[in-house]
């Protein structure tokens, strides 16, 4: 049976779905609702062998859920390159989705890499403990804003110690005032138990990454940003040079060349721009260590700081590539060697050994 080709323009409550055979006919163009059972009911009938392209946009994470059970052959699109290859002034739905199944049907799309389900959760969960830091800066800000509109300043570094939060309850404040404080208070003690739990699951799946424990080792990497790195980059075997994992960081300078005209401008800032802040990260701790201090005055000497920590982020990514390879390998040389271990654990024509 002849494969088919499926261009999906997705969107939040609705997705134009386009179906084409090989030879390009056009055999149905549709839409549907992205309801679990809508998706189910079209995709479940489509016959195989069936390709399906669809945009990474904001919820493709839900449509591969849905649809990957299935068995179809599915392709993440990079919408940007996608842009780039089909422009057209005139842009619908229905042709977006005929775009799709076009290139895909003639191998012109630009593909994304498809996080596997393991992959993906641990992304949301590291997210999660992210998000979770940043609501608890957004209230201890709160709280730094009230007491600078009521003049006041408090006589330690930080007011949220067990002394800070004796100075905050007896601070004169407005009745407004002190209920937004006290709140926030509240939160922060919230926030704090689930950062805990946070901080103690991913210590638990450090130790059980032999991935993230070799780049724990790494100076300025610690344990978050090391599973951070292992579930943004998700598989180091797609990218045959540490330079491409660089280039995917978005952290190497533009190029531009014309003629005998070349030259170069600010960095990319192509790929996952949270793998870009967790090597920014790293490289600001990085920065003082005795390994990297050198380097970073050398670079900040001739470029300025931000540069320099730039180029740090950059050198943390090739060393990132190649301690993850080593590990990589080192986990499967000891995997081989278990594997004959077992195997000749026990033979019945092994000679018994006497005692």
């Amino acid at each position: 049976m002849e494969k088919l080709y499926l261009g999906v323009d997705l969107h939040k409550k609705s997705c134009w779905v386009t179906v084409l055979d090989a030879d390009g006919r056009l055999l149905e163009s549709r839409k549907i609702g992205t309801e679990k059972w809508e998706l189910l009911a079209f995709f479940g009938q489509v016959a195989k062998p069936a390709a399906v392209a669809v945009e990474a946009t904001f919820n493709w994470y839900y449509f591969l859920n849905v649809v990957e059970p299935l068995g179809l052959e599915l392709h993440l699109v990079h919408p940007w390159k996608t842009r780039a290859i089909a422009s057209a002034r005139i842009k619908h739905d229905k042709l977006d989705s005929r775009i799709l199944a076009e290139l895909l049907r003639t191998n012109l799309i630009a593909p994304a890499w498809i996080a596997p389900p393991e992959v993906r959760a641990l992304r949301q969960l590291l997210r999660f403990r992210a998000h979770t830091v940043q609501w608890a800066t957004r209230a201890k800000n709160s709280i730094h804003g009230i007491l600078n509109r009521n003049g006041l300043r408090a006589p330690l570094r930080s007011p949220f110690g067990p002394q800070g939060r004796a100075f905050l309850a007896e601070a004169e404040l407005g009745d407004t005032d002190r209920w937004e404080v006290d709140g926030q208070l509240v939160r922060l003690d919230l926030l704090a138990a689930q950062l805990a739990e946070l901080d103690r699951e991913v210590r638990r799946r450090v130790k059980a990454s032999p991935v993230a424990l070799a780049l724990e080792q790494i100076p300025g990497i610690g344990p978050f940003i090391a599973l951070w790195l292992v579930a943004e980059i998700g598989d180091i075997t797609r990218f045959p040079s540490a330079k491409h994992l660089a280039s995917y960081t978005g952290l190497v300078p533009s190029l531009y060349a014309s003629g005998e005209k070349r030259w170069t401008g600010a960095i990319t800032k192509r790929g996952s721009p949270l793998l870009r802040w967790a090597l920014v990260q790293a490289a600001h701790r990085a920065a003082v260590s005795p390994r990297f201090q050198d380097y970073y005055q050398r670079q900040r000497t001739r470029h300025g700081a931000g540069k320099a920590t730039v180029a740090l982020a950059r050198k943390l990514a090739e060393m990132v590539y190649y301690r993850w390879r080593s590990a990589a390998h080192r986990a499967a040389s000891c995997e081989q060697v278990r594997e004959r271990s077992c195997a000749g654990a026990w033979s019945e024509h092994r000679p018994l050994v006497s005692d």
